[in-house]
Formats: C-alpha cells, sequence, structure tokens
C-alpha cells in the first residue's frame, strides 16, 4: 500500500530585508574569518579609493592646471567638492546611520538608486554654477564625463553589481593622461591596485571590475574627443 504525502510548498524568495541582512552577516563573517596582512591591506585600499575620494585629488589638479589663476581655481574645486563630494557623502553618512543603507560603500546593489540620482543631482548644480563661472572646457569635460558614466553604471548596477570604485579610480587616471599626456600613464598600476583590492575582498568579479574600467576609459575619452579638449 502506497502512503500518499502532502507536497511541500516552494520556499517563498526572501525578501529585500533578508538579503540587506545577509549581506550584512556575511561580510561579518568575511572579516572575522580573514584576518591575513594582504586583505586588510585591500580593505585599506577600497576605504581610500572611495569614488567620492578619488573625486578631490582630480577636480583640485585639473581645475589648478587649467584656471587663469588660483583664486579662479580654489573656487572651481570649493564648487566641485561641494557637489560632487561632500553632498553625496554627507547624503550616504545620513543613510547608513538612519538604516537605510547596510554600509558607506552602498554593497547591497538595490539601495544604489536614490543615492545615484542624488548624487547626480548636486553633480548637474555643481556643473550649472561651473558653466556660469566660465570654468575651464577641461574641468568641464571632466565633470560631464563622470555624469555619463555615472547615469550608464546606474542603469546597469539595476541589474548587475559593476564596480563604481573602478569607474572612479580609471577615469581619474584618463583625465590625467588626456590633461597631462605620456607622462600620466605612471598612474595606470593604481587602476591594478584598486581591482585588485575590490577583488580580495569579495566585492566584485573579475568581469564586474573589467567592465567598470572599460566603460569609465570609454566614456571619458570619447567625451574628451567630442568637446575637442
Amino acid at each position: 500500500m502506497k502512503i500518499k504525502t502532502a507536497p511541500i510548498p516552494p520556499l517563498p524568495e526572501a525578501s529585500l530585508k533578508e538579503q540587506i541582512a545577509d549581506a550584512a552577516n556575511d561580510e561579518k563573517l568575511q572579516n572575522q574569518a580573514d584576518r591575513s596582512p594582504f586583505t586588510k591591506l585591500a580593505q585599506i585600499v577600497s576605504e581610500a579609493s572611495n569614488p567620492l575620494f578619488v573625486a578631490l585629488p582630480t577636480f583640485a589638479v585639473v581645475a589648478l592646471h587649467t584656471a587663469p589663476d588660483i583664486v579662479h581655481a580654489l573656487l572651481w574645486w570649493i564648487i566641485t567638492t561641494l557637489g560632487i563630494t561632500a553632498a553625496p557623502l554627507t547624503f550616504i553618512a545620513l543613510g547608513v546611520r538612519r538604516r537605510w543603507y547596510t554600509d558607506r560603500h552602498l554593497q547591497v546593489r538595490e539601495q544604489r538608486l536614490v543615492p545615484l540620482i542624488f548624487g547626480l543631482a548636486c553633480a548637474c548644480l555643481a556643473f550649472a554654477l561651473l558653466l556660469l563661472l566660465h570654468a575651464s572646457s577641461a574641468l568641464l569635460a571632466t565633470i560631464i564625463a563622470t555624469l555619463v558614466a555615472v547615469v550608464i553604471a546606474g542603469l546597469i548596477t539595476r541589474y548587475w553589481k559593476i564596480s563604481f570604485h573602478l569607474i572612479g579610480i580609471a577615469g581619474a587616471v584618463t583625465v590625467f593622461v588626456l590633461v597631462f599626456g605620456t607622462p600620466s600613464y605612471i598612474l595606470v598600476p593604481l587602476v591594478v591596485l584598486v581591482g585588485w583590492a575590490r577583488w580580495q575582498v569579495r566585492a566584485h568579479t573579475f568581469l564586474q571590475i573589467l567592465i567598470g574600467a572599460a566603460l569609465a576609459v570609454g566614456v571619458t575619452v570619447t567625451t574628451f574627443q567630442l568637446l575637442k579638449v
């Protein structure tokens, strides 16, 4: 005689809240389990290469190199710092404190959209002010390339976790090569270092790192060529 058993109901899909908790748990366990010197170095590099931090020296150097005087350079840099770095960082820090976001790197892909929109709005405002102040074409091209790359990456990140760290560092190095020429190729190892760090801390796959860098280089070169900088 066969015994009939009731079918086992399928498990419900994990909610976003559960996914966030799992991501936070995985990160905590990973940090506890892996205390090797390489991982510690990778964590330091990851923190330092936050795209919002990378923007600070990038815009400062371009402004100082292309402005007619130090006063204009400082004014342009202050505007870019407030609009492209300070405001988005403050927004994300507030979100982390209020538990809207799990961490300041926004490792949960679904949490990236609102900070991206806020950051784009701030960057557009900064760009408009710089346009009114007749900022240099190189600085404006750098901001346009940043905006375009972030928009494209924002669309991609809704479905796939592209590396914003690599977009930031690869874009910055590309700008230096285009503005200062061949000597700036000495900075290329920084792209490799950041790529290794993001892979070492298991934030991204090799392909996500590669596509992030390729996107930044392609958008930056294309923008400078179209604007004839």
